[in-house]
């Protein structure tokens, strides 16, 4: 083999082995799913669930395969809605609320062009003195992420995701809010 051809497949070797590991899939980031104090999701002074929720249970999320698709995981959603809770002064050390939440699905696209993502998540708001649910609805939230949010399809399946997962909980909030006065 000519030498300038052995050095061109190993500029293309080297270059396939680049992208192929930039396109691995990588889990949502909590951070990115927090939901930050907006209209409609702030609380009066007098609110009932300020300093008076916790998160109880998260369960339906999962692991990511880096091979596969990204993937939202129990430990990343509780830590989204535990930071979210803290930044609408909902979160308790000693709660008069606990919230628990269940990742029904999370529908991904099987072409990541325009990676649309659509959550549904069943909440449930339980009265810690009486463990009676104050508060229980599924919603179904989705997001889309364009080819100018990321380049590469994986990270595109990721923003979507974190954005179904943040329009979700920033729903929830929003409702919650409205219903426990």
């Amino acid at each position: 083999m000519p030498r300038n051809a052995l050095a061109m497949a190993r500029a293309m070797a080297i270059v396939a082995m680049t992208l192929e590991v930039a396109a691995c899939a990588s889990g949502a980031r909590p951070g990115a799913m927090t939901v930050g104090a907006a209209p409609g999701t702030t609380l009066s002074d007098t609110s009932p669930l300020r300093y008076a929720v916790t998160v109880g249970t998260v369960a339906g999320g999962g692991a990511t395969n880096p091979l596969w698709k990204s993937d939202v995981s129990d430990d990343d959603f509780r830590q989204a809605l535990e930071q979210s809770l803290s930044l609408h002064a909902m979160l308790a050390g000693t709660p008069r609320y606990l919230l628990d939440a269940q990742l029904k699905s999370l529908d991904q696209p099987l072409i990541e062009f325009q990676a649309t993502v659509t959550a549904t998540v069943h909440y449930t708001l339980i009265a810690t003195a009486d463990r009676r649910p104050v508060w229980d609805q599924t919603l179904t939230t989705s997001y889309t992420a364009k080819v100018g949010d990321a380049l590469v399809g994986p990270e595109r399946i990721r923003l979507a995701n974190e954005g179904a997962m943040r329009e979700n909980i920033k729903l929830m909030l929003g409702l919650v809010i409205a219903s426990i006065r």
